[in-house]
């Protein structure tokens, strides 16, 4: 089944997996897109954005369903940060072929990553982890692998463009099939610390905050 999974993560806060099967005629007859979104799509050449931008909006659809909000379709601000229409929730989405992951809360703010580990990490760690992260990674891709995606979770919530290097630091942490890390964030001095939690999964790694 496409959608792999719907979670309760909190009280207002839902997630959801999708797992590319479909071919795009058959996405496109779920979600009935709307015209200017029928226009976008006419415009992408490669297929696996248009899979990816269907099953990203359906997994949002399920949840808003599982939730009892009418799904009106996507907005997006001038970042590029995804919005619900006609709704206050806050949402985020994260793909990567053959999956989507979807997250709504109904009151805070989100991120949301999932990635594969794959050995091209090890050769851009350097460009996205500080010194004592690149220690403590220890060139392990799935490791790597976490820290990517916890740094895009946060890069989503923040929704500032800032530097994973030099605005973002990771704590050590004890790997688990299932785990939590802190996130900082740290900008003109300021710092924000963020829990979020971290899935490894046979083919995939998530990570969400909490």
């Amino acid at each position: 089944m496409p959608l792999t999974k719907i979670e309760q993560i909190s009280d207002s806060r839902y997630l959801a997996i999708w797992h590319m099967e479909e071919s795009a005629e058959e996405l496109r007859e779920k979600l009935h897109p709307r015209s200017s979104d029928t226009d976008l799509l006419r415009s992408y050449r490669s297929d696996k954005k248009i899979l990816e931008w269907y099953c990203g909006r359906l997994c949002l659809k399920s949840l808003c369903e599982h939730i009892g909000i009418r799904y009106e379709g996507l907005r997006k601000n001038t970042t590029g940060k995804p919005f619900l229409r006609h709704s206050e929730a806050e949402i985020s989405l994260s793909h990567s072929y053959p999956y989507v992951a979807a997250i709504l809360d109904l009151n805070k703010d989100v991120g949301i990553d999932l990635e594969q580990p794959k050995q091209k990490l090890q050769k851009v760690a350097h460009k996205f982890l500080n010194t004592q992260e690149l220690h403590f990674t220890n060139d392990d891709i799935t490791l790597l692998c976490i820290h990517w995606c916890a740094k895009e979770t946060l890069y989503k919530i923040v929704d500032q463009k800032i530097s994973f290097k030099n605005h973002m630091a990771i704590e050590p942490f004890e790997v688990q099939p299932k785990g939590e890390l802190i996130g900082r964030v740290i900008v003109n001095g300021t710092i924000n610390s963020f829990k979020l939690e971290y899935r490894i999964e046979n083919d995939y790694i998530l990570t969400f905050n909490l």
